[in-house]
């Protein structure tokens, strides 16, 4: 459980890395994989491999499916990846949307 109590997948965002919170964020843009790519600075397959895990932490099958998610914990997304920090402790910079 997680989330003030709840279950289901949105209950799970703690568990997810900061760049998988990053993924996440961007995905509910309805952005590509490309896109998604360019504007992390990683490689399509990387970003590929990130969708993989934060959907399997998620409990959900799609991206869309995902991007629900992100769209409905919304502020939840926002205040964990705001708090996060890079693993040198520095401030993770801001996505632009």
């Amino acid at each position: 459980m997680g989330l003030g109590g709840e279950s289901g997948p949105g209950c799970e965002l703690e568990s997810l890395t900061v760049r998988e919170l990053e993924v996440l964020s961007l995905l509910a843009t309805g952005v590509s994989n490309r896109l998604l790519a360019r504007r992390l600075g990683i490689a399509e397959r990387t970003v590929k491999a990130h969708l993989t895990n934060l959907m399997r932490k998620l409990g959900v099958e799609s991206r869309v499916e995902a991007a629900l998610v992100a769209q409905k914990f919304e502020t939840t997304l926002v205040d964990l990846r705001d708090h996060a920090q890079r693993s040198d402790g520095q401030p993770l910079p801001q996505l632009q949307q």
